[in-house]
C-alpha cells in the first residue's frame, strides 16, 4: 500500500510542477522532450519556447523535413553549399544516407574546415534571446504573495563564425532521434544566422505548419 502523500511534499510537488512549467515556456513538456539528454533543447526554449513544443507535436515526418531544412539554411547562410565536401553532405542528409567524410570524424572536419580558407566567411554578431521576465515562484506559506527571484544575467553579444555552427547544423540533422536532429540542427541554424535568426525561424514555423495543414 502506497504511503499517504504529506501537505509538505504536496506542496513541493506544486512548486517544482510551477517552475517547470515556467522553464517549459508556460506549458508543462511532454516525456518525449523530458527525456532529452544531450540536446540543445533548452537553449532554443529562450528563443522560442512554442516552436520547441510545436517540433515535439508535429511527428517524425516533419521533425525530419525541418532538420534538413535547417541545415540546409545554415550551409546557405555560411556560404559552404557551394563547397563539394558540404554539398555532398547535404545531399546523402536528402537521400538518408550516412554523412560521408570528412564529417564522419568531427576533428577530420574542423581540420578540412581550417584547410579551407576560402569558405571561413565572415563573421556575424551572436544571436541574443528576447528578455524574458524573471520567475516568480508562489510562496505556499505567505497567503498568496508572490517573490520574485531575481533574474538570469542577459547574454552578452558579440561576433560569431557562421560556418562553425553550420557544419554542427548538418551532423544534428544526421541524428537518428528525429526529434533531437530538429531541435539541435534548428538551435545550430539560428546560431549560424546569428542576429538575422528571426528571419530563419519564421521559416521553420512555415514549413511546420506547411505539413501539419
Amino acid at each position: 500500500m502506497r504511503r499517504p502523500v504529506t501537505s509538505e511534499e504536496g506542496a513541493a510537488e506544486e512548486r517544482r510542477l510551477h517552475h517547470e512549467k515556467w522553464v517549459w515556456g508556460g506549458r508543462l513538456p511532454s516525456e518525449s522532450l523530458r527525456r532529452l539528454r544531450g540536446s540543445n533543447v533548452l537553449g532554443l526554449l529562450s528563443f522560442d519556447s512554442d516552436l520547441v513544443h510545436t517540433l515535439d507535436a508535429v511527428g517524425p515526418e516533419t521533425q525530419r523535413t525541418v532538420s534538413l531544412l535547417a541545415a540546409r539554411r545554415a550551409c546557405e547562410e555560411a556560404g559552404l553549399t557551394d563547397v563539394l565536401w558540404v554539398a555532398r553532405a547535404l545531399t546523402a542528409l536528402t537521400e538518408g544516407r550516412p554523412l560521408p567524410p570528412p564529417f564522419d570524424d568531427r576533428a577530420r572536419m574542423w581540420e578540412t574546415l581550417r584547410a579551407d580558407l576560402p569558405v571561413q566567411g565572415r563573421p556575424v554578431l551572436r544571436a541574443i534571446p528576447p528578455e524574458r521576465a524573471p520567475y516568480c515562484p508562489p510562496d505556499m506559506g505567505n497567503d498568496g504573495v508572490v517573490v520574485v527571484q531575481p533574474s538570469i544575467t542577459p547574454c552578452v553579444g558579440g561576433e560569431t563564425s557562421p560556418p562553425h555552427f553550420a557544419l554542427p547544423a548538418v551532423l544534428a540533422a544526421a541524428d537518428t532521434a528525429p526529434l533531437r536532429a530538429a531541435l539541435d540542427a534548428v538551435w545550430h541554424a539560428l546560431h549560424t544566422y546569428g542576429e538575422h535568426c528571426p528571419r530563419l525561424l519564421r521559416e521553420i514555423w512555415s514549413a511546420c505548419v506547411e505539413h501539419v495543414g
